[in-house]
């Protein structure tokens, strides 16, 4: 792929970077099938989908570590993602998987990190220390990595992605395998990147409560992008009306009269509450079904909702033959 910026456009100033029609094969395997869109500059933006379903060759690509098959990404202000040395300059990337050095130290793999982004002397250890203690592993500095938790090494591989303050993070599950505090830690730390010092963030993640909190999102599923807008508009989305009973006794009894009716999309439980996805135009019939359990009422969708909604209209569409995505314009 070559780089065409002199030929486009400039990006408006609110997208920081944009992927257009990425596309990567890996022999007759499609992994990412013509995915675009805009990363808004300063905010958070979650990617999600299943495992297999494209998201961490995508950031491959976005990051400059893998060669799309076609299509293009853009951004820094008018760079181009062949521009590898300096695209990668500008960003930072922690993968899903460990990355440091753990026969090292943690100051060690920080060192050396810090120089390979070009740092050294003063500059180095002020990085070191600042990081070391918004991630609160200072004591840990002299351990050897291979002796940290899971957690805590995920927090020494998130320092080595900020020491060089990169423009734009990536975060690909970075917090797989962390406790829940070490997950509000991270998460305290991107908003504080993001809202005080302007930083772009790209994050994956599998779970959903931590999407809820991203500023955009986007869905991919089996290559293919299906979705892409705001969470809540995202949730006003969804197709049918969810509704919810409280349940006394015997839930999966009541999941279990319900499931498969006629006017039903989806039911599940949810705690000791029946929740139903009542079908477009049913929504009489659904709450005539349930009521014989409680009194029904309206619930808010979550977005492991949406994402169920999602993939079963992309699987119609793609029985259908019809365009896999849909966009929520915000």
């Amino acid at each position: 792929m070559r780089a065409e910026t002199s030929s486009r456009a400039p990006l408006p100033p609110e997208v920081f970077l944009r992927a257009e029609g990425l596309v990567k094969r890996f022999g007759d395997f499609v992994a990412v099938n013509g995915v675009s869109f805009d990363v808004p500059r300063g905010k958070v933006f979650g990617f999600l989908g299943p495992n297999g379903s494209g998201k961490s060759t995508t950031i491959r690509m976005l990051a400059g570590l893998l060669n799309p098959t076609s299509g293009s990404a853009r951004g820094f202000d008018g760079l181009d993602v062949t521009d590898t040395e300096r695209w990668k300059s500008r960003l930072g990337y922690m993968s899903q998987k460990f990355s440091l050095y753990l026969d090292l130290t943690v100051e060690e793999n920080l060192r050396f990190f810090g120089r390979v982004y070009g740092l050294a002397g003063p500059r180095l250890d002020e990085r070191i220390r600042e990081l070391s203690g918004a991630l609160r592993f200072e004591r840990l500095k002299d351990t050897l990595t291979e002796s940290l938790s899971t957690g805590m090494r995920q927090r020494v591989a998130l320092a080595a992605a900020l020491l060089h303050e990169p423009l734009l993070l990536f975060l690909d599950e970075p917090t797989g395998g962390v406790d829940p505090k070490g997950r509000r830690l991270f998460w305290e730390l991107i908003y504080d990147l993001a809202a005080e010092k302007g930083m772009t963030v790209l994050v994956t993640t599998h779970y959903m409560d931590e999407a809820e909190q991203c500023d955009e999102l986007a869905f991919i599923l089996n290559g293919d992008l299906i979705a892409h807008g705001e969470p809540q508009a995202l949730k006003r989305g969804i197709s049918g009306r969810l509704l919810e009973v409280d349940l006394e006794s015997a839930p999966f009894e009541a999941l279990a009269a319900v499931r498969g009716a006629a006017p039903l999309e989806d039911a599940y439980l949810f705690g000791l509450r029946l929740r139903v996805l009542a079908r477009e135009g049913c929504v009489d019939d659904a709450l005539s079904l349930v009521s014989r359990f409680g009194t029904p009422a309206t619930a808010e969708p979550s977005l492991e909702d949406v994402f169920v909604d999602l993939a079963r209209g992309y699987a119609e569409r793609k029985n259908a033959a019809q365009p896999p995505t849909r966009m929520v314009t915000t």
